[in-house]
């Protein structure tokens, strides 16, 4: 009995998602006009060419040849080693039995392993429906015949494709949408039906959408970002690097744990987040430092007005940098550039700044809580101490301040500052799996960073 092969389907985060695609079988990519679908069985077949595959694009149009080639050619990863057989639309509608025999001529002449038609929706048109759904019977068992992959690429909008008969021969259908979020449009890419693979991974895909990006390298899908299988808590204790701070979390941060620093502008949200990476760098522990607001240089240069010189660590790959817009930021890149920078450097420590920035490029809340919830639980499968600062509105009296988020975090740490009699003051609301000091104690930001007093003022 034969086996289906698994082969990769040309796009590596594609492959990271599905394990590969396949072969034989039959895969629609379908969508409406300018979400990519051309761009992505392209890159496939690209890549299947420089792997060594035998391969054959054809392409539905009314274009000429040579404007085909010139807008290829602006795709970076375009290999034109492949085989092309143009097919005039207007006669695929006209005089689709013909258009039928040209490409089962070509397929018997070239003997692909892999084959990209594109589009598909037009073939049949003239048809009536049971006409034309008989028509792509004959096409499917001519493409049966031949031990190869298949790319259907189909112009169909989501309520066409459940009724669509090409959707009913497919082993696999791709659904490529856009989504228009204020002024950004997102991409996002659906698996419908994917025959073949494991069924417990296939729930799994089936039920998710994933964002993706098209630029002239390429198609890049992102997958959503999980915590490590099978990992070990490692509840040691590690010091914050903010003086008498450790004595009121019950002997230090948790290794695993995540803390949310939360005050209003001015009360030295960014220098404890610094100090606490600072001092991680100094015991070995390197540290990864995910901003909105500043450039890596604004922040060396802060540090080192503190008297900390965190050049030399990122010089030595200890200290890894993310700084973004977040009006710009796509929060599924975002995640994978976070977990890339984690492997590559084996962080153990993270400061991610000013989170409420987020709601800028996630405006939905469960969106933005889905986001929270993945990074942390991610954060926490490493073992990685993780330090989050948030925004709060300005209140007078410790304890009324109010702050988003605090239900993610394992520990918050408030920072206030009092108006009336100028002092600042810090205390903890929250600390998971270990006892905390309800006392609220003062603190001053000085040369060498943020230092409390031992002494309670309020308790």
């Amino acid at each position: 009995m034969e086996k289906l092969k698994n082969i990769s389907s040309g796009i590596e985060s594609l492959d990271e998602l599905l394990g590969g695609f396949k072969s034989p079988s039959t895969l629609l990519i379908a969508g409406t006009a300018g979400v990519g679908k051309s761009i992505m069985s392209l890159q496939m077949l690209s890549q299947a060419a420089r792997n060594g595959e035998k391969t054959l694009y054809i392409p539905i149009t009314t274009e000429k040849a040579h404007k085909l080639k010139m807008y290829h050619s602006t795709l970076e990863f375009f290999d034109d080693s492949f085989h092309v057989h143009a097919i005039n639309r207007q006669i695929s509608e006209k005089d689709p039995l013909t258009t039928l025999i040209d490409i089962g001529n070509v397929i018997e002449s070239v003997k692909p392993d892999r084959l990209v038609i594109d589009p598909i929706t037009p073939l049949g048109f003239g048809f009536v429906e049971q006409e034309r759904r008989r028509f792509f019977y004959t096409l499917d068992s001519m493409l049966q015949e031949r031990d190869m992959l298949t790319l259907l690429v189909g112009e169909l909008v989501w309520e066409e494709l459940h009724r669509s008969v090409v959707s009913h021969l497919s082993d696999g259908i791709i659904y490529l949408s856009r989504s228009d979020t204020g002024s950004r449009a997102d991409h996002y890419l659906e698996f419908i039906k994917m025959r073949g693979i494991d069924p417990g991974k296939r729930s799994e895909i089936t039920s998710c959408k994933y964002l993706y990006d098209i630029t002239s390298s390429g198609f890049t899908v992102y997958p959503h970002l999980k915590p490590e299988k099978d990992f070990m808590l490692d509840d040691s204790r590690v010091e914050a690097g903010i003086p008498g701070l450790d004595s009121m979390l019950g002997g230090g941060m948790i290794r695993y744990s995540s803390t949310l620093v939360a005050g209003r502008p001015g009360t030295g949200k960014k220098i404890f987040g610094l100090q606490y990476i600072y001092h991680g760098l100094e015991r070995g522990e390197p540290g990864l430092i995910v901003t909105f607001e500043d450039s890596p240089h604004q922040l060396l240069m802060d540090a080192k007005k503190m008297g900390w010189n965190l050049k030399q660590y990122e010089e030595k790959g200890l200290l890894r940098f993310i700084c973004t817009n977040p009006g710009n930021t796509y929060p599924a890149e975002h995640s994978l550039r976070i977990k890339s920078n984690i492997e590559d450097a084996r962080i153990t420590r993270v400061f991610f700044d000013g989170i409420n920035n987020l709601e800028m490029s996630i405006p939905d809340h469960l969106k933005l809580r889905g986001y929270l919830h993945s990074l942390t639980s991610y954060l926490k499968s490493k073992n990685i101490t993780s330090l989050f600062t948030t925004d709060t509105e300005s209140c007078e009296c410790p304890g009324d301040e109010k702050m988003g988020f605090a239900y993610l975090m394992d520990s918050v740490v408030v920072l206030h500052s009092s108006n009336a009699n100028s002092r600042m003051y810090m205390y903890i609301t929250k600390s998971r799996g270990t006892k905390h000091k309800n006392a609220v104690r003062e603190y001053s930001i000085t040369e060498e960073g943020i230092k409390l007093r031992t002494d309670t003022l309020i308790g």
